[in-house]
């Protein structure tokens, strides 16, 4: 079974019968009201005409239709908009596996300044989840050998960075006690309380926490040795882990980055300098690239000014 053909029921009959027909990798299918039906394959986009057919001609793609993406919006929240509503208001909604369907469409915003709501669904944007066993072998030994230490995971969208963590967790888990804090349900992919994914023997699941609820209360009540999140970035992300780092417990977590430049100019960086982090690995094309030391991302640091 092809990574598509797991997600095929969440589509129309007509972009189901479409999609059916790839036998490409594919990490993201991406509906937009109007536009041909895409993909994204290792080395490029990529239209699908009506029969299947991979093509470079924005003119042969399936035109995506507005019903079409009402279907795929509707079955991705299993017909239950209401139930899905606060991952609608961060722009995503979880599907079983780790699929993720991004939307785009119209904010609507509280009184405060909250989105409440987003309607007039135009765009979605289904991210394909990969388990793949040993995604992490390349750096499994680095934070597992002669004590257990942490690491960061960083990379360019769909450059692979929650496929290595995956596996890592799964690598860690299965030897010390982990706590996976898995906010938008990707790693774990957790469904009436029971992981789908392989994340570890010893590993405790915290899905749907936002991560500054999730370390706090994991450091807290779990004992955990290592603290698994994706996705870092946040001012109180960077807080909530600095304070895990400080009782000790050890980090793996993964965040946006497309080169080790835009990683020291980031405002994760402190939690480097300080030691927080061991290490860190550059993700590219689904594969780790470049692992380096804290030592040596401080000396690449000071080398800038």
């Amino acid at each position: 079974m092809t990574a598509v053909s797991e997600v095929l029921r969440y589509f129309s009959p007509r972009v189901s019968r479409s999609l059916s027909g790839v036998r490409a990798e594919v990490s993201e299918i991406r509906l937009r009201a109007g536009a041909p039906l895409s993909i994204t394959l290792p080395e490029k986009y990529s239209y699908v005409t009506e029969s299947g057919v991979l093509t470079d001609y924005e003119s042969q793609g399936l035109r995506v239709t507005i019903e079409d993406i009402r279907h795929c919006f509707e079955a991705v929240c299993r017909y239950s908009v209401h139930s899905c509503q606060n991952q609608i208001n961060r722009g995503f909604v979880t599907v079983a596996g780790g699929h993720r369907a991004g939307l785009c469409g119209t904010a609507v915003y509280s009184p405060s300044g909250v989105i409440e709501n987003v309607k007039y669904i135009n765009g979605i944007n289904f991210r394909i989840a990969g388990e793949v066993i040993g995604a992490a072998d390349k750096i499994a030994d680095k934070v597992m050998g002669n004590g257990l230490k942490s690491i960061l995971i960083f990379g360019a969208p769909c450059s692979g960075k929650t496929t290595v963590l995956r596996d890592l967790c799964r690598r860690v888990g299965d030897s010390y006690p982990v706590s996976l804090v898995d906010e938008r349900f990707e790693i774990a992919s957790s469904s009436g309380g029971t992981a789908k994914n392989r994340v570890g023997a010893n590993t405790d699941v915290f899905s749907g926490f936002s991560k500054t609820d999730g370390i706090s209360t994991a450091v807290r009540v779990m004992s955990p040795r290592m603290i698994v999140c994706d996705e870092i970035g946040s001012e109180e992300d960077i807080k909530a882990l600095k304070k895990a780092w400080i009782s000790g417990v050890k980090i793996a977590a993964s965040m946006h980055g497309g080169s080790i430049r835009e990683l020291l100019s980031g405002n994760v960086y402190p939690l480097i300098a300080c030691g927080a982090f061991d290490y860190a690995a550059f993700t590219e094309d689904r594969q780790i690239k470049q692992v380096l030391s804290s030592e040596e991302l401080v000396k690449l640091y000071e080398r800038r000014g």
